[in-house]
Parts: structure tokens; C-alpha cells; sequence
């Protein structure tokens, strides 16, 4: 039997390994090194898992601890044993002189904001790949910024910022995946404070948008919209676009029906809106003047949803005690919006951080910062889930694996092997095992999945069972390839400031 395989059946292997293996995987040959840095595999091996993501069985999530004064990472499976065997994945930044703020999940990356600690005003944008434990270097942002008082507000989400010099500043950032350029893009809106003799007026200041492929900022001030992003306001990215709670200046935003679902798509940079719900006008009306009302947006199963929290309590209570969940069905049409659950807890609603497979709401209540799980269809009870922070700190996203074109050195497609940063995990409350081949798959079983026998497999691999055993040829294959990248790297970004 031959031991050649056709490049299209190593790539086929190769798009049913994790991430982390994929990577490993280069250092066997310089065929298989090729394969995998080949800009087309990688493109379909994002693709893949992207497309997969339905089928996902792990969930990333983080929280702010106020004690550590962090970002907390956890790897958790979605089942029986979410709250008492995760994974904690350590930030692969230096804490020094630097804090780090999430600016959201999306598609396998996760997006930083680094505030100095020194002077509480944001300095740069990080990328992180957990999948991998690869961090990009950071790109810096350009003035003006504000400072950062204290990472999350009690009353809602986001940095709680206030002035730079003379002038004050508001930011707002999303973050996001356009599935037609097939590239990861940030944007931020800055506001400045202006004093009238009607109160304080949001003035924008900048719009850009930093695409990640390119590794720049791009000024689109004059596509501004004429409404106003929430201050305290979250955002998901959907069908490609990101989404806000926005209102038009001289409207009252505390008041619900003068509330906008603000959108600005990732491939086209165009600012639209959608409106609300009708009903959810209609509810916040005969809820009437005294109760307290907020609006948010949220993703549930893949698509735009909207949650309105109210209260019953006239009182100096600040907690949100009910929701209503609203899912668009079909996203941009505004006659698809569905009333999905409405959601109670004696313990305080903070943020809804979207549904599990077993059909529970997962929300950070206010009662001692608990992450919960609440069964909409089951009444008022809730599960502790055995994780606690700020109750509107936490996100969660399907853990998907994912390899990123990060630049073009001399006009070719160069993934980022940027290795000075790396992930360290650390495994709660089950033992360390090691880095299986396939997550929960023998070698056995790993074998037949792929629909190898085990002589054929192991010819495949060129390593025998144990897995892929890096040769001293593999090694220097790797590393002479890996200079030359870096070298060239490093002319090249010799033009841009990291």
C-alpha cells in the first residue's frame, strides 16, 4: 500500500482536528506545513467550525471580579457538569501595567480593550485566540479617548468614562465577524459632552473602524448616524452586522418607546436602524411612569434578540426582578419579532447571556454576583452555577476553533505565529489530562472517526498511535520556515506600530 495520501485527504483529516493540533501538525513535514498555511484551508477550516457552531458543546465565559480586579476566562461544557469541572484560561498579557476589558466574543476570536493603569485611559485593541493560546500584538488607539473610572457600572454595562483635559468623552466600541470579507473588524463611536442650557449633548467626535486584516484604522466620521448609542449599552454581532440601544438626542432615552435598535454592517459600513417591537411599546406604556424599565440586546440561538427588564417595585430597590426575551426571527424584519420567554428571579436580573442546550436562560444576578440558570417553562427557580462577578460583566460564546490570517508578508497570506504570548489553562475541580488528539475520543475511537484502520492511520500521520511525534527533521523544517516568516514579518512591519 502506498504510504502518499492526496493533499485533499490530509485537509480533510486535518479540518476534523482542534486548532491547537492543526498548528502542531506543521511541525511533521513540509507538505503537511504547506497544507495548513495555505490561505484556502484555512478559509474552509474557519468555515467549518463557524458553520458547526450549532453542534457546539463548549462554552466560553468571562467575568469581572472586582476583588482580583480582572477579566476571569472559564471553559465549560454544556452539560451536567457546567458549574463543577471548567477550565480557567489565563490572559495571555502582561497585568503589569495594564488592565483588560472585554469589547465582545465573536467567531473564535476575543477583542480587548488595554487601559493603563496609570493614567485609566484606553491605550490599544488586543486580539486573543483561545482555541490556540495565540495573542496578536496590540494596535494602539488614536486620541481622543476619556478616562475609565471603574470597568463596569452597577446600572448597566461598559466603562464608566469621564473627562480628558478640558473636554469630556464618551466611547463606544463592537466588535464583530463580516462573513463576505471573511475578516474580523472593531469599531468605535466617540462622543463628546457638550453643555447647553437644556443639559449635557452628545456631540460625535470620531467614527473608525479597525479591520483586522488589514491591521489598521480607517476614519469613517462622515457616515456618523444622527442617533445616539447608549452609554451603558451592549452589542451583538449578527447576520454581520453589530448591534446597540440607540436614541435620537432630544428624545428622553430613559424612556422605552423613544428607544432604537442602532446597526451598522460590517461589509457595507452603513449605519440603519431598526425599531422595537411593537408590543414591547405597548408594554412599557401601561407599565407606567414609576416602574423602571431597561432595554437590551442579546443573542439567542444565533439570532438578534431583545430583552426588556421591568420591575413591579415603586421602591429605592435598583434591581430588575422580570424580563421579557424578544427574538427576531427573521433578521431586519420587523414582523418577525417573537415574544420567546419571560423570565423571573427573587435574586435580581442582571445580564442574559443566552440559552443552553437544555433549553435554560443563563443570567449573572445581582444577588452576590451568582451566574444562574433559570428554566423559563419551570417557574421562578433558578440553579447556582457555581461562578460569581459583577452581575452585567459576563458574556458567553459557543468555544469554536478557528486559525486566523492575520497579514500579508510580500503580497502572501501569513497566519499569525505570533508565540510571546500563549494561553495557560488550568483545570477546576477534575484532574489535568493531556491534549487528546479529539476531545473526548480515545485513540481508538479517533481512528474510526476518521475511518482509518490503525496501519493506515498510522502511515497517514507518519507517527504511529501515540499521535504526531515532531522528528528532529520536522523540527528544523519548522523552525527554519518559521525565522524566515518572522524575518520577513518584521520587515514588513517595520510600516505599522503594533
Amino acid at each position: 500500500m502506498s504510504d502518499y495520501l492526496p493533499d485533499e485527504v490530509l485537509a480533510n483529516i486535518f479540518f476534523k482536528l482542534p486548532a491547537k493540533t492543526v498548528l502542531d501538525c506543521r511541525c511533521v513535514c513540509k507538505v503537511w506545513c504547506s497544507i495548513i498555511s495555505d490561505s484556502n484551508f484555512l478559509s474552509n477550516y474557519n468555515k467549518l467550525s463557524f458553520n458547526n457552531n450549532k453542534n457546539n458543546k463548549r462554552l466560553l465565559l468571562s467575568h469581572y471580579d472586582s476583588k482580583q480586579r480582572k477579566e476571569i476566562f472559564t471553559l465549560h461544557s454544556d452539560d451536567k457538569s457546567f458549574g463543577q469541572k471548567f477550565e480557567e484560561l489565563e490572559l495571555p498579557f502582561d497585568h503589569g501595567l495594564s488592565n483588560y476589558m472585554i469589547i465582545g466574543f465573536c467567531c473564535g476570536l476575543v477583542c480587548l480593550l488595554e487601559i493603563s493603569k496609570a493614567g485609566r485611559s484606553p491605550v490599544s485593541i488586543l486580539f486573543w485566540n483561545p482555541s490556540v493560546g495565540y495573542s496578536f500584538k496590540p494596535f494602539p488607539i488614536e486620541p481622543p479617548v476619556g478616562r475609565i473610572l471603574q470597568p463596569y457600572s452597577r446600572r448597566g454595562y461598559g466603562p464608566s468614562i469621564k473627562f480628558n483635559g478640558e473636554e469630556a468623552f464618551l466611547s463606544c466600541f463592537g466588535f464583530g465577524f463580516d462573513p463576505k470579507s471573511n475578516d474580523y473588524k472593531v469599531v468605535r463611536i466617540v462622543y463628546r459632552l457638550e453643555n447647553t442650557c437644556e443639559g449635557s449633548k452628545r456631540v460625535i467626535e470620531v467614527v473608525d473602524v479597525f479591520t483586522l486584516g488589514t491591521g489598521e484604522w480607517e476614519n469613517i466620521t462622515e457616515s456618523a448616524p444622527s442617533y445616539v448609542i447608549k452609554q451603558d449599552s451592549a452589542h451583538v454581532c449578527v447576520n454581520g452586522a453589530l448591534h446597540w440601544i440607540g436614541y435620537y438626542e432630544g428624545s428622553d432615552e430613559r424612556l422605552v418607546s423613544q428607544l432604537i435598535i442602532a446597526v451598522f454592517g460590517l461589509n457595507d459600513e452603513v449605519f440603519k436602524e431598526f425599531k422595537l417591537p411593537d408590543n414591547v411599546m405597548r408594554e412599557s406604556n401601561e407599565l407606567g411612569v414609576g416602574e423602571r424599565q431597561k432595554i437590551s440586546v442579546g443573542l439567542i440561538n444565533q439570532s438578534l434578540a431583545l430583552i426588556h427588564y421591568h420591575t413591579n417595585a415603586n421602591t429605592y430597590v435598583q434591581f430588575f426582578y422580570r424580563c421579557c426575551i424578544w427574538v427576531m426571527n427573521e433578521h431586519g424584519v420587523a414582523e418577525s419579532w417573537t415574544k420567546l420567554y419571560d423570565v423571573h428571579s427573587h435574586l435580581g436580573l442582571g445580564k442574559i447571556l443566552g440559552l443552553r442546550r437544555n433549553g435554560e436562560v443563563l443570567v449573572g444576578t445581582v444577588e452576590k454576583g451568582k451566574l444562574s440558570a433559570i428554566n423559563p417553562k419551570g417557574g421562578r427557580r433558578s440553579r447556582n452555577m457555581n461562578v460569581r462577578g459583577e452581575p452585567w460583566s459576563f458574556y458567553m460564546d459557543a468555544f469554536m476553533e478557528c486559525l486566523i490570517i492575520y497579514k500579508k508578508v510580500n503580497g502572501v497570506p501569513t497566519m499569525s505565529t505570533y508565540a510571546g504570548a500563549t494561553t495557560s489553562r488550568r483545570t477546576l475541580g477534575v484532574r489535568t489530562s493531556s491534549y487528546k488528539w479529539a476531545p473526548g475520543l480515545g485513540t481508538s475511537s479517533y481512528k474510526q472517526a476518521l475511518g482509518f484502520g490503525t496501519s493506515s492511520y498510522e502511515q497517514a500521520l507518519g507517527a504511529g498511535t501515540s499521535g504526531v511525534k515532531m522528528t528532529e527533521k520536522g523540527k528544523e523544517i519548522i523552525e527554519e520556515e518559521e525565522e524566515e516568516q518572522a524575518r520577513q514579518l518584521d520587515l514588513h512591519l517595520s510600516f505599522f506600530y503594533f
